[in-house]
């Protein structure tokens, strides 16, 4: 009995580990809110810090007493003219004119990038392939026989772990003054007269039941330091954007009043009649003052 017997190649397949990056996140995640939590105890302390060394120099600031122009003193003509400026030097504390400067944190911010990879393999290829030739005889006195053949066998065993893990942090922190605490000022005093604007009526003018214009009257009152009227006097008066007109005289009145009214016209039923502001700047020498009115 002759058999041919084929053997066909055995082959088995790389076993991929699981590759997790899990573990890996998880540290970076708590390294970030670690530095995060770092970076906060640190503003909180240096903050602190600045505060303390803020409030230590105006301390220092206000024990220190120099000899200064406290009040300046200005004296106006009824022209509106400076006749005379008077100083008056006390004995003042330096904080009164420099101001200590108080730093704040205004804006820390953290920004991470993290970056994480795994690779891993572990496994076996085996290969067999090979023929067989296979010679039997049988008689009353046994079995005998001849077997012959070819196998060729391999066998490769890979092994192989990567891992990388690495991250960028950035952090930005704007260190400012505060405007919210100031020293304050001294007092600026002026002495001279008073240069008042009051507003008076507004008159809607119709025709035919139409609204055609809108009139405003104002009073300039000119006045000593004392309330004493100053008669006589030609005021500048501007007021951008509206016409004006004296409705008295060119000059105050012997009550120190000048009389002027402004005017808007609406030229067509389609014109804006709704209230706008207006400034009205009176002027008399380098004594001024402004006043927005609304009609």
């Amino acid at each position: 009995m002759n058999a041919l017997v084929p053997v066909g190649s055995l082959t088995a397949a790389l076993a991929l580990k699981d590759a997790n990056v899990t573990d890996e996140i998880n540290r970076s995640g708590a390294s970030f809110g670690n530095l995060i939590l770092t970076a906060g105890k640190a503003v909180a302390e240096t903050q602190k810090r600045l505060n303390e060394t803020g409030a230590d120099t105006a301390t220092e600031l206000a024990n220190a007493l120099v000899d200064v122009i406290a009040v300046q003193e200005k004296v106006y003509t009824d022209l509106g003219n400076v006749t005379q400026t008077n100083t008056h030097v006390q004995h003042l504390p330096l904080v009164n004119f420099i101001d200590p400067v108080f730093y704040q944190w205004s804006q820390v911010r953290l920004q991470g990038v993290f970056y994480a990879g795994e690779f891993a393999t572990d496994g076996t290829t085996t290969s067999v392939s090979g023929t067989f030739d296979t010679k039997a005889n049988i008689n009353l006195i046994g079995v005998s026989g001849i077997a012959k053949g070819t196998v060729n066998a391999s066998q490769v065993k890979n092994d192989s772990n990567s891992d990388i893990s690495y991250g960028d942090v950035r952090l930005n922190a704007l260190l400012e003054p505060r405007s919210d605490i100031t020293v304050p000022k001294p007092t600026q005093v002026i002495q001279g007269p008073r240069l008042a604007i009051i507003h008076g009526s507004i008159t809607d003018i119709k025709t035919s039941n139409v609204l055609t214009a809108r009139t405003l009257d104002i009073v300039i009152q000119y006045h000593k330091r004392d309330g004493t009227p100053i008669a006589g006097k030609a005021i500048s008066i501007e007021a951008p954007g509206v016409a004006w007109s004296f409705t008295g005289g060119l000059v105050t009145d012997s009550n120190g009043n000048l009389q002027v009214q402004l005017r808007r016209e609406f030229l067509d039923v389609d014109a804006d009649t709704t209230a706008k502001d207006f400034v009205v700047s009176a002027r008399i020498g380098i004594l001024q003052n402004n006043s927005t009115v609304n009609f």
